[in-house]
């Protein structure tokens, strides 16, 4: 049998796309949950997300204080890993508190520990203890970017592997599927079905149908995953982007020597307040290595995390040690720092977000239709060998 070109790149898409298959539905249909997360929380965790304000005063308790009283709430097992504390009224301040074992294997083992306390902010009330580990989205992204394997090698290999062999199928799916000669391109890109039409032509339309249109966002999707998921191909898209010069970070300032604050945690809010009174959310994160500084993230824009601008505190006294903001920047920090945006499809509000789940929907069901098209071709093959045998025999 003589192998064309487009014979080896066929039997690649379908072999490749079969092995895959499964692993590329659950990461695509986990994408497709998570696109609106933010959304249903807004609608389905109100409990623990809004509260009523006091009827005498608005005046907040210090954020030290609410410390205290998060970590009094999961027995003082382990200090917060990230507090998140809206500039409106209205809601809680929430604390995360998690630590995970590298060593072990399948995400109920590798995450240890994961719980977020729910506090109001003006009375110090714990309004909800949640186990984040077990908690639904929580879960959706575990199983999106590790397959709940955990982070190691194993779920690396599969998921980044996997990617990779969608991107292939992507583009392979285009070059087998182009209509090159004109008279075939009118029934190429639009569905055109009529009564009799059968479920197996329904299936492979379908199929090649969907998978043009939403291309090129399918693309978009795996590339910024992969930008996440693999460092070799973080680091070739930054060089790239830098114009293959070395970027270097430019260093923190250095904390001055015999400052200290009594309350470092009330001092860095205050001074974020008062430098970004236009912030939406506060976020500030202690990294587990206590030389790292606290990490203050400003977002000044809800829907989008491109925008938000990062401060540099020292720990002991509340120093700000640098400051950074989307200009500041080089391009392969900003392509970086656009990367969630793109991803999820928040970049564009509302119409993009739509956009990217119902992609993501699509690409759901790519190796289902793929599935069926080759057991459909496997069928009628066998069909027609019994029909020869038959044929002989008689």
């Amino acid at each position: 049998m003589q192998f064309t070109i487009k014979n080896i790149i066929g039997k690649l898409h379908l072999w490749l796309g079969l092995a895959s298959g499964i692993i590329v539905f659950i990461i695509s249909i986990t994408g497709c949950i998570y696109v609106f997360s933010e959304e249903m929380k807004s609608v389905f965790y109100k409990d623990r997300n809004q509260i009523t304000l006091p009827t005498s005063g608005t005046e907040r308790l210090p954020i030290s204080q609410l410390t205290q009283i998060a970590e009094k709430a999961i027995d003082n097992k382990y200090t917060f890993q990230n507090i998140v504390i809206p500039n409106f009224e209205g809601h809680t301040v929430s604390f995360i508190f998690q630590d995970t074992d590298e060593d072990k294997f399948l995400y109920p083992n590798y995450v240890k520990f994961n719980k977020t306390v729910f506090i109001n902010p003006y009375t110090g009330e714990v309004v909800k203890v949640e186990n984040t580990k077990w908690e639904f989205f929580n879960v959706i992204f575990w199983v999106h970017i590790t397959l709940f394997l955990g982070y190691n090698p194993v779920s690396h290999i599969l998921v980044v592997g996997a990617v990779w062999i969608f991107v292939f199928s992507l583009l392979s799916g285009l070059y087998l599927w182009w209509p090159f000669k004109k008279n075939q391109r009118k029934q190429s890109f639009s569905f055109r079905w009529t009564s009799s039409t059968k479920w197996r032509r329904k299936n492979y339309d379908l199929h090649k149908i969907l998978g043009f249109y939403f291309l090129p966002f399918a693309l978009l999707a795996a590339l910024t995953g992969l930008l996440w998921a693999s460092e070799d191909f973080n680091k070739a898209v930054k060089w790239v982007a830098n114009a293959g010069i070395e970027q270097e970070e430019k260093p923190l300032k250095e904390p001055t020597k015999g400052i200290y604050s009594l309350s470092p945690l009330d001092d860095i809010l205050k001074q974020t307040l008062n430098e970004i009174p236009e912030s939406k959310f506060l976020l500030i994160r202690r990294h587990p290595n206590d030389k790292v500084p606290y990490i203050v993230r400003s977002y000044v824009d809800e829907a989008l995390n491109f925008t938000r601008i990062e401060m540099y505190y020292d720990r002991n006294s509340a120093e700000l040690l640098g400051r950074q903001t989307f200009k500041d920047k080089n391009n392969g920090d900003k392509v970086q720092a656009l990367n969630y945006d793109l991803h999820v499809g928040s970049i564009g509000g509302l119409p993009t977000k739509i956009i990217m789940f119902i992609m993501s929907l699509t690409m759901a069901s790519l190796p289902i239709s793929g599935f069926l098209i080759w057991r459909g071709r496997k069928k009628k093959s066998s069909k027609r060998k019994s029909n020869k045998k038959s044929l002989v025999t008689h």
